[in-house]
């Protein structure tokens, strides 16, 4: 990882994921770490189960990987959805489109993987049908709402994951 101070850092980043798995705030972030570069040395990798609070999406968790570049935290992460998702700013490889990760303005050296977890539950709680990575599901997102909610549901229920 990034220089001597590398390996803390992402100790640190850890350790606050970690801790929103207790957060009892209903309105509050909740994230439920499965696998961290601590478990394997080595790794690069963080995986967890993210909680979104808005309709259709609120009824499961969904797994998404925070891959670390070497130059972590000067680069940043990679984020992928391991569970599949019906969503018009999600791909079929899982990537999503966060500003924060795609602007230079946007990721700093000091950005914790807590806020970038947030704005992943942020954009699948309010997509952003004008930044969409799949047109056709931001087009039926918009045109045909009845559709897009069916399929996503069936999704949810077939991939969803336990919420504990």
């Amino acid at each position: 990882m990034a220089g001597p101070g590398g390996n803390k850092r992402i100790m640190t980043e850890v350790s606050r994921l970690q801790a929103l798995a207790s957060n009892n705030d209903p309105a509050g972030l909740k994230f439920l770490l499965d696998k961290s570069p601590m478990d394997t040395p080595g790794s690069n990798i963080i995986l967890g189960r993210i909680l979104p609070r808005s309709a259709i999406y609120n009824q499961a968790a969904f797994q998404i990987e925070l891959k670390l570049p070497n130059e972590y935290p000067f680069k940043a992460p990679e984020i992928r959805f391991i569970t599949p998702i019906y969503h018009p700013n999600v791909n079929e490889e899982g990537k999503i489109c966060l500003e924060k990760l795609n602007s230079p303005e946007g990721f700093k050296p000091v950005t914790p993987l807590t806020d970038i977890v947030k704005d992943v539950v942020d954009r699948i709680d309010n997509p952003d049908v004008d930044h969409a990575l799949n047109a056709d599901i931001a087009a039926e997102y918009i045109n045909n709402r009845s559709t897009f909610d069916r399929k996503a549901t069936e999704l949810v229920k077939k991939h969803g994951l336990p919420r504990t």
